[in-house]
């Protein structure tokens, strides 16, 4: 059957639709945007024009969002076109009918996608409400609209996206993050620059070409210790970029005697995440030395005798389950039990809920619990995760700012790394992004004498050339 067809056909379900919502329930998410109470999807720059979003649903845990700029009123095909993703449509005779975006759907001529079709929605402040109108004709007229597109289910039926508020503010910080771009095209460090690299693959991005020559150009030196490694592979990893020659692989760091990356925990786990996204298999013996790590309480400690935290055992979490360890194992189930008693009532999660140097919540340690949770299938928005109505996720969205960053702590002001760290899982998205082996970057000769020199090269071509000891150049 045409998708077409589907669609024509499911149009009274699609009009009555409740939706599946990915996070939970959208009013607790409009209630607690920040206490400043701006208005998070009437985006700003209202003064350049005005702002709409653009929200895609490919399928579960794959959901991405981009923002468009527009003066007068605009369909949502064209705003669909302006975000630059690849889509195709067919003309029905009743309009314009979407066939796929990216590579979902059928992008043939035949636009045959069986009982499945696109779907299309708008964000009405609280749900998604189905848009009874063709794509061609539906009209976006209002700074901060909200759009979206999401693929139905394998019988035809309409599957909401996730709740829109998370994923406009996930895009807001991106936007700031992208700002935040050097004059050599990096973010201040080899680390950040990872980081930035992650948050973009987090939503489909794709990183700048400089940016990119950046983070391998500081390759060899980033991966000079187990915890580099891994961030550098998850990383490249999430962008399908080449291994850079001479910078070792965290596999390189593996002590098979002790079974460990690292003696530290939280950098242990951060191997284990890289090796499971360059699709290496993790030794049993790295499994078994994490769960061997585990505190008492169901923690695990950054380094030995320093107590348990929630980053550590956020990441070791993540580590193990990548690793293939059941979420219904003791240990996880202890560990989660460690994160729900550290939680605060704002929702959110402090470093140590036992720290000397205070126990109040802050973005990195929430966004590092909030993807360990989604990694064991947890709703951060609904349970037990909801405290006097406050949730991971609301905490998140209270800590931005008017300029789209994100705050580490209430009155901190704006910290990029922060930023960096929240984005990921409020697209709902955990470690590792992506798992695929990486070609090694392709040896080139430099120029010969006479032509070519370095000095010639620009500064993100010189950024692609890295010496080696046989006297040739890595490019990407």
């Amino acid at each position: 059957m045409r998708s077409k067809t589907a669609l024509w056909r499911t149009l009274l379900a699609v009009a009555i639709s409740l939706g599946l919502l990915a996070f939970a329930d959208a009013d607790s998410l409009a209630m607690t945007w920040t206490p400043s109470g701006q208005d998070p999807v009437g985006a700003a720059n209202a003064q350049d024009g005005k702002t709409a979003y653009i929200v895609v649903r490919f399928g579960e845990h794959d959901v991405i969002i981009r923002s468009v700029a527009f003066t007068e009123t605009i369909t949502a095909l064209e705003a669909l076109e302006a975000t630059g993703l690849a889509h195709t449509t067919d003309d029905t005779g009743f309009g314009a009918f979407l066939c796929s975006i990216g590579d979902v759907g059928d992008s043939s001529s035949a636009c045959d996608n069986g009982n499945r079709y696109w779907a299309t929605f708008q964000w009405t402040g609280e749900a998604w409400e189905p848009r009874m109108v063709g794509i061609a004709d539906a009209e976006i007229t209002e700074d901060g609209h909200v759009e979206g597109f999401s693929w139905a289910d394998a019988s035809g039926t309409p599957v909401d996206p996730p709740p829109a508020l998370p994923l406009v503010a996930a895009q807001r910080g991106l936007d700031w993050l992208l700002a935040q771009e050097q004059e050599d095209a990096g973010y201040g460090s080899a680390g950040n620059t990872a980081e930035v690299l992650i948050a973009l693959a987090a939503n489909r991005q794709e990183a700048a070409e400089a940016t990119v020559a950046n983070m391998l150009a500081a390759a060899n030196d980033f991966a000079a210790d187990p915890s580099g490694a891994g961030k550098l592979a998850l990383a490249l990893t999430a962008h399908g970029i080449c291994w850079p020659y001479g910078a070792p692989q965290p596999m390189e760091y593996f002590d098979a005697e002790t079974g460990s990356f690292d003696p530290g925990s939280a950098p242990d786990a951060v191997a284990m995440l890289g090796t499971a996204a360059l699709d290496q298999a993790t030794p049993p013996s790295a499994t078994t030395h994490l769960l061997e790590q585990q505190q008492l309480d169901g923690g695990w400690e950054w380094g030995a005798g320093w107590g348990s935290d929630t980053n550590s055992t956020a990441l070791a979490i993540q580590a193990l389950v990548a690793a293939g360890e059941p979420v219904t194992s003791a240990a996880i189930v202890s560990a989660t039990t460690y994160l729900a008693e550290a939680q605060n009532d704002d929702g959110g999660f402090p470093y140590s809920p036992v720290s000397e140097w205070g126990t109040d919540s802050d973005s990195n340690s929430t966004a590092y619990v909030v993807k360990a949770l989604l990694a064991i299938g947890e709703d951060p928005t609904s349970g037990e995760w909801v405290v006097d109505g406050n949730s991971p996720i609301s905490y998140l969205l209270g800590m931005q700012l008017e300029d789209g960053s994100f705050e580490w702590q209430l009155g901190a002001g704006p910290n990029q790394s922060s930023t960096q760290q929240v984005i990921p899982p409020l697209l709902g998205r955990w470690f590792p992004l992506v798992r695929t082996e990486l070609a090694s970057c392709e040896p080139q000769s430099l120029p010969a004498s006479g032509g070519t020199k370095e000095g010639d090269l620009s500064a993100t071509e010189r950024l692609l050339w890295v010496s080696t000891p046989d006297g040739l150049s890595i490019a990407r």
